[in-house]
Formats: C-alpha cells, sequence, structure tokens
C-alpha cells in the first residue's frame, strides 16, 4: 500500500511578493556587510562586483513595489546611491573603464536600472556595454529604446544590429520592438496611438510561456514567475516621454 502526504499548498501572489522582497532585503544587508569588509581587505575588483549585486537588489525590490501598486521612489533611490558607489569604486580603479563585464556581474538588465533613474528624473549616462549588446536581439531592442527615449545617441554599431535584427523577423519580441519604436514616433494624441499600447500590453502576458523570453531576455522580462512580478519598463518609458496615461496598466508610471 502507498501512502501520499499531503500535497503544499499553493504559494498565492502576495505570499510570493512578501518571500521575495524579504529575500532581496536579505541579500542587501547581507552585501552592505561583505563591502565593509571588502573595503578594509581593499579589494576594489570584489568591491565592484558586489555594489553589482547591491544594485540588483534593491532595482528587484523597486520593480516588485512597482508591480505591486506601491510607490517604488525610495527603493530607486537607494538603487542610485548604490550605483553611484559602484561608479565611485570603478572610476577609481579604472578610470577607463576596461574592465569585462564579467566581474561586473551582479545583474543582467542595467538599462532597467537606467529606465528606473530616467522615470524618477535622476538620468545617468549609460556606461556599460557588452558583447550581448550586440549579438541577442533582445538586449539590443533594449538599449535602442533607452537611447531613443532618453535623448541620446544611438551608436553606429547598435543601430546597424537593429537593423540586422528586424530584417523579414516577426517573433514576438521582433513586433514587441516595432510596436514600441512605432509608439515612440507616433502622435500621442492620434488614435492610432491606443491601438499600439493595447498590443504591446497584450503581449506581456504572451511573455510568460514563450522560450524566448526564459532564454534569451533578463530574468525579470516577464518569462514564468516574473510575469507577475515584473513590469514592462520599455513601455512605461514611452508612456511617461509621451504624456500618455494608463491608469488600471500595471506597465504605466504613476508617480510624479
Amino acid at each position: 500500500m502507498r501512502f501520499f502526504g499531503k500535497k503544499p499548498k499553493a504559494e498565492t501572489l502576495p505570499e510570493k511578493f512578501a518571500r521575495l522582497l524579504q529575500f532581496h532585503a536579505d541579500m542587501a544587508a547581507s552585501t552592505r556587510s561583505a563591502i565593509v569588509e571588502l573595503k578594509r581587505q581593499n579589494q576594489p575588483a570584489l568591491l565592484i562586483e558586489n555594489y553589482s549585486h547591491l544594485v540588483h537588489d534593491h532595482c528587484e525590490i523597486a520593480v516588485m513595489l512597482w508591480r505591486r501598486g506601491e510607490d517604488p521612489r525610495a527603493a530607486i533611490a537607494t538603487t542610485h546611491q548604490a550605483w553611484r558607489e559602484m561608479i565611485e569604486c570603478w572610476d577609481g580603479v579604472d578610470p577607463n573603464h576596461q574592465l569585462p563585464m564579467s566581474a561586473i556581474a551582479g545583474i543582467t538588465d542595467w538599462d532597467l536600472v537606467h529606465s528606473l533613474f530616467w522615470l524618477v528624473g535622476t538620468p545617468e549616462p549609460v556606461l556599460l556595454d557588452f558583447p550581448r549588446l550586440l549579438e541577442e536581439r533582445y538586449f539590443a531592442y533594449s538599449r535602442f529604446l533607452l537611447h531613443r527615449v532618453t535623448g541620446s545617441a544611438v551608436p553606429s554599431p547598435l543601430a546597424d544590429a537593429i537593423d540586422r535584427f528586424q530584417a523579414g523577423a516577426e517573433t514576438l519580441v521582433d513586433l514587441d520592438f516595432r510596436d514600441k519604436l512605432a509608439l515612440l514616433e507616433s502622435d500621442p494624441t492620434a488614435s492610432a496611438s491606443e491601438t499600439l499600447i493595447a498590443r504591446i500590453e497584450a503581449r506581456w502576458p504572451k511573455r510568460r510561456n514563450t522560450g524566448f523570453y526564459r532564454t534569451s531576455a533578463p530574468l525579470n522580462a516577464g518569462h514564468d514567475v516574473s510575469n507577475d512580478l515584473s513590469v514592462d519598463h520599455q513601455l512605461a518609458c514611452i508612456l511617461h516621454l509621451k504624456g500618455l496615461t494608463r491608469e488600471h496598466s500595471p506597465h504605466a508610471w504613476r508617480w510624479s
């Protein structure tokens, strides 16, 4: 005779938020302690890496608060402080920024970090380039949109990569980029803008089970559980830039 234990109760979404918010807060506190010791030991390379982990954890907290409908600006300010400390440390030991990205390994979506800074009115220069930026379409599309939203020049190699990726491409990520670019260039008062926004918003739930977002995009780009915990920061920035509001959209930026 076989006996089966009681099936564990499934975690609710509020419980998941609470658990992960606490996890990232604990990780940030642990990293802060490690940073104190690394400063004492004069370990600048490890300091830079740990600062990047600190940026990551505070960024995750900010995004989850946003998705939960809570004001994330204090968490973004804390993320910004960690970012400035990382850059100060980096400038001190590597003023020409030649350190390989493998040494700055705490986060996979620097464009999300820059989007948060821009949304709260404290933009930072985009300093971090990495091979995937020109080799993988999600990262190329994301950086291109960030440059366009913030009004900075798009580097020629990135523009060339965009042309290459867009040639005949019809996958979810390609269509998403195409509509976001069209929204960015559209008249915000035109009815076409509403159609574009609706299409872009409808694609977010589709990311949950799309393999591309599991293998070729950052962890918080909407695959699996991140679909309920994260936001489409690219859409949020475009809406904010164009002065477009979406009262019931989880992706809209509501704080001024």
